[in-house]
């Protein structure tokens, strides 16, 4: 079943909307986690105790979440400019991949033992509960809205999962039985497809201005820290005026300008 000309419309506007606001967003993103990376490099040459490992997670995640709505966004655009009907369906094949992948990395799936008990070990290890839910514990006024978006997502699971995994497997691996594909594809409903797609494009949108959000919240908990950091360089360098000799007036003054120079790394 093809999509409905109202769905397809609502969805066009939405779509090209996001695309273009994200692309200059994620530029902008990557840019900010290469000067954190060149910061911790700095930091573990000069032998400083600054752990960058939480925001550098937060930023990976937020990266993660921009690149899967980027790949959304342009499949979703492709089946809306598609010629063919084959290249519509093969599109909605490409979201069922991405939304399957992507879930799995963001939240992963539960599963039961032999006595029917939920077993949590691969959820609990998933990028939301164990990367971001360890930085909420650094920041636990945004605890209510990380709630709220961890209850969409395991409202998710209405989606029947097992049937989106037969047509991810199918449209990854193949089968050695190819009329299983093609009944795969005939069959495959496309209005549903994007019924499940508009939830989870929703969720990923909050959650890359959630993580915006969390950014603030490390840079407004920081910045005490980060003033009382820069004014102790500006003592240190200082003080070493009053150690200076005509023999080691230059060793210093070189220590004071790399003093100087970590300091600017915080701006």
């Amino acid at each position: 079943m093809l999509m409905s000309e109202e769905t397809k419309f609502k969805l066009q506007e939405t779509v090209e909307t996001r695309l273009n606001q994200l692309t200059e967003e994620i530029d902008g993103l990557n840019k900010t986690f290469s000067k954190l990376e060149r910061l911790s490099e700095f930091s573990d040459e000069k032998g400083l105790d600054i752990n960058f490992g939480k925001l550098k997670s937060l930023l990976e995640y937020r990266l993660f979440i921009g690149i899967l709505t980027l790949d959304l966004c342009t499949a979703i655009l492709i089946y809306l400019k598609a010629k063919f009907q084959y290249e519509g369906l093969y599109s909605a094949r490409q979201i069922i991949v991405i939304i399957s992948e992507g879930y799995k990395k963001i939240y992963n799936f539960t599963t039961e033992n032999d006595f029917g008990d939920i077993v949590l070990k691969h959820r609990n290890n998933s990028f939301w509960i164990k990367e971001i839910g360890n930085i909420i514990k650094d920041l636990p006024d945004y605890q209510s809205k990380y709630e709220i978006i961890t209850e969409q997502l395991n409202d998710c699971l209405s989606i029947n999962f097992k049937v989106l995994k037969n047509q991810r497997d199918l449209s990854i691996h193949y089968d050695k039985e190819p009329i299983k594909v093609y009944n795969m594809v005939s069959n495959l409903n496309i209005e549903e497809t994007f019924k499940k797609l508009i939830p989870f494009l929703n969720i990923l949108n909050e959650m890359f201005a959630f993580t915006l959000d969390l950014v603030q919240g490390y840079s407004n908990k920081s910045d005490n820290e980060r003033k009382l950091i820069e004014n102790n360089f500006d003592d240190l360098a200082l003080s070493l005026n009053r150690f200076k000799t005509s023999e080691n007036n230059h060793s210093l003054t070189d220590l004071q300008e790399k003093i100087l120079a970590i300091k600017t790394m915080f701006d």
